[in-house]
């Protein structure tokens, strides 16, 4: 990672945090890094998810006459 970092604070559940210690463990990485990968993944994930919704909604907008 070669942008600027922020530390912050989060509350998780311990069992996340074992599973995250165990993963990163796994891997021979940081927690930093694994955390970091995975909200990537989710983010990019969660945005084509929305971009598939987005596109539903627009077929049944056109589908029941409307412009959109």
């Amino acid at each position: 990672m070669d942008s600027e970092y922020h530390q912050t604070t989060l509350r998780m559940p311990a069992d996340l945090i074992a599973r995250l210690k165990s993963q990163a463990a796994l891997e021979r990485r940081s927690m930093t890094q694994l955390i970091a990968d995975l909200c990537v993944l989710g983010l990019e994930a969660r945005a084509e998810s929305n971009e598939r919704r987005l596109d539903e909604f627009r077929k049944l907008g056109r589908s029941a006459g409307s412009v959109a």
